[in-house]
């Protein structure tokens, strides 16, 4: 698989979903799984290695997509939150990959991103410029977000479940927006999941 630009992709899938109520990683949309349909969409979108980051329901996770070929790594802390998460991705990314250029952080509970949006964040990367590639959606910006490898300290250090917006928000003359109005919709909470077509 051509790999671009050095890019490897982390999927955080270590979260309880408390608001919904039940793991939306395991959530069936049109009949698949939302893990298994980012994974898959991750792969088609032809970039790098992917990471799934698993933490609840890990044996359950594991098992949905174990037939996908991707690295699966268990985040222990992940009852702290989604900077563990990122936390613990990225070390692992580095520690199998330690020339990666940049990393692509994408979350489950955004069902209608697709392989063409994660090629656009990638295609706009330039290795060795200090660039955020950030999807841009209802009048802000965030996941998924590509990180070059000038921030992976500032990941690496992420506490509790704050996620990476800190930082990118210290950086904003770096950051690239993307397009894509579908990352709008996400499943968060019962009522998300019912407004699902």
């Amino acid at each position: 698989m051509a790999v671009r630009n050095n890019v490897e992709i982390v999927i955080l899938a270590a979260g309880a979903s408390r608001r919904l109520g039940r793991p939306k990683q395991l959530i069936k949309h049109h009949g698949i799984s939302l893990i298994r349909r980012l994974v898959i969409e991750s792969r088609k979108a032809n970039v790098g290695d992917i990471t799934v980051v698993t933490g609840c329901e890990h044996e359950k996770i594991a098992s949905e997509i174990h037939d996908l070929k991707v690295a699966v790594f268990y985040n222990s802390e992940w009852e702290e939150g989604q900077g563990a998460s990122i936390r613990h991705g990225l070390k692992h990314v580095f520690s199998m990959k330690p020339t990666t250029n940049a990393v692509l952080l994408a979350v489950v509970d955004q069902p209608f991103v697709t392989a063409t949006h994660l090629k656009k964040l990638t295609d706009a990367y330039l290795p060795r410029e200090k660039m955020i590639v950030a999807s841009a959606y209802s009048g802000t910006f965030g996941v998924p977000i590509l990180f070059d490898k000038f921030y992976f300290e500032s990941l690496m250090q992420l506490k509790g479940d704050k996620g990476a917006k800190n930082i990118f928000m210290d950086f904003r003359q770096h950051i690239i927006e993307i397009p894509c109005p579908e990352a709008a919709i996400d499943i968060d909470r019962k009522e998300d999941l019912d407004n699902l077509e």
